[in-house]
């Protein structure tokens, strides 16, 4: 399997071979506008490279949902109760 670097730009995405990817090609996909997918992926082509890419991307903005909504249920929670301490006292 060979590792590769993805970077996409809105809907658009380029796919490297780690191991042929210079410093030239990185600088010219920044101005060309695209960013640099933080995890290199490990893979037997391109078009597996990009598929692992979005299955990862899709459990960390799942993940990013849960924690969200956890974080909405504990604000409402603590709101209510300051509303209570205010009312009691």
């Amino acid at each position: 399997m060979r590792k590769y670097v993805v970077f996409f730009k809105d809907e658009q995405s380029k796919v490297y071979a780690k191991d042929s990817l210079t410093t030239q090609t990185m600088k010219e996909m920044r101005k060309l506008g695209f960013r640099k997918f933080h995890v290199v992926v490990e893979a037997d082509n391109e078009k597996e490279a990009l598929r692992k890419v979005v299955e990862f991307n899709s459990g960390y903005l799942d993940s990013l949902k849960d924690l969200s909504g956890s974080a909405v249920i504990c604000a409402v929670i603590l709101i209510l109760m300051a509303i209570y301490y205010l009312l009691t006292t």
